[in-house]
């Protein structure tokens, strides 16, 4: 984490901006690292990494980087919430998100989602889907899917009654 804090800050020191070592120091690492990237910064230096950040870089890059810091339900909780913001639903997002997190990710990404936004993920996507989109999307946020391995011998059999 210190070396990672030390780049980051060389990088955005004085006038302009290394946009590769940013990169480099930023991609390199795991989000967990990245997480204690954001503490050492704060030690090492005094300054909020990622109020450094938004200072330094702007645009779609600074999205990016902002979005790389985030904790996983962080990150879910907000691509959720803006899925569902404004006019129309982007679907590919919530279906991305509801249907490829575990259990523990879902119940993760509502308490954050709650704690961000003053209100329950199942309401907003009750308030913007509807019809059996609506019952899946809701079924999902519960939290409670099977999780165990599919049975291959069972799936093979089920098919060919099919």
């Amino acid at each position: 984490a210190e070396e990672e804090s030390e780049a980051l800050r060389k990088a955005m020191k004085g006038f302009g901006t290394d946009e590769n070592a940013m990169i480099d120091a930023v991609t390199r690492i795991s989000n967990s690292q990245r997480q204690e990237v954001i503490v050492k910064y704060k030690s090492m230096f005094g300054r909020d990494l990622l109020d450094d950040i938004k200072s330094e870089i702007s645009g779609d890059f600074e999205d990016v980087v902002v979005a790389l810091f985030k904790k996983p339900d962080q990150f879910d909780a907000q691509c959720l919430h803006s899925a569902m913001r404004g006019l129309g639903t982007k679907d590919k997002v919530l279906i991305e998100v509801m249907c490829s997190r575990t259990n523990e990710q879902i119940k993760g990404i509502k308490e954050v989602y709650k704690k961000k936004y003053g209100h329950s993920l199942e309401t907003d996507l009750k308030g913007d889907t509807s019809g059996d989109y609506e019952r899946l999307l809701v079924s999902l946020c519960q939290g409670a899917r099977d999780e165990k391995p599919a049975d291959d011998a069972l799936a093979a059999a089920e098919a060919q009654k099919l």
